[in-house]
């Protein structure tokens, strides 16, 4: 507690191989504490090899009650006049998760073991998997336009495409979830085309029930 107490951090989420910085929202967008937050992420990563084995720390979970939170939050980051205190550069990986049914289940899929590999497998025929990292990101390639997933509601990895977009004129192409659509679209101002993945047929994919709520809502 004393070494965190000067962050904005909720708590820890331990899973296998991960260890997840958890921040909450509510129903504002956070005001994020600069160097505070990189003590945080180190502390974590110290806390996780002492007592959980090899687990990284580069990764985050936000909650927020709502995804306009997430857009506000990205857009708010925009405004940062020092870059390396952003929170993508804290956490290269930053999942939010809205506080819904939907939310629920998409942080059930990312406590999974080995979730990310899962998921890509589930989405992307083998000979469209990307094995080498390109100039920017994406996990997948159909002839020229590359393609990033991101049902994981990694909003870090949205900064740095949209940043890679502008001065790339590649086909680019993002899988969501229908409730993220109207958020990513919104982000990446139409440079992107969006393709919707039913969570419902991903969980049945992964092997686990989603239960009968209706793949839709915020």
């Amino acid at each position: 507690m004393n070494k965190t107490i000067f962050t904005r951090l909720t708590g820890a989420l331990f899973c296998p191989g991960f260890c997840y910085a958890v921040y909450n929202t509510r129903d504002a967008v956070m005001k994020w504490s600069g160097m505070g937050e990189f003590k945080t992420a180190r502390h974590l990563e110290e806390l996780a090899r002492m007592n959980a084995g090899p687990a990284r720390a580069d990764r985050a979970i936000l909650l927020g009650e709502h995804m306009d939170l997430a857009l506000q939050t990205l857009l708010e980051s925009d405004k940062s006049r020092r870059m390396e205190l952003r929170f993508d550069r804290i956490y290269p990986h930053v999942h939010f998760i809205p506080m819904t049914e939907q939310g629920t289940r998409l942080l059930r899929i990312l406590t999974l073991p080995d979730w990310h590999e899962q998921v890509l497998t589930a989405v992307f025929p083998e000979g469209m998997r990307v094995t080498m990292p390109g100039v920017m990101e994406y996990d997948a390639q159909n002839g020229d336009t590359l393609i990033l997933s991101h049902l994981d509601g990694d909003i870090a990895r949205l900064v740095r495409v949209r940043q890679a977009l502008e001065h790339s004129a590649a086909p680019y192409e993002i899988l969501c979830y229908p409730w993220q659509s109207q958020f990513v679209d919104q982000y990446m101002g139409g440079r992107a085309q969006l393709r919707e993945i039913s969570m419902p047929d991903l969980e049945e994919a992964l092997g686990i029930g989603g239960g009968e709520m209706a793949d839709e809502g915020s």
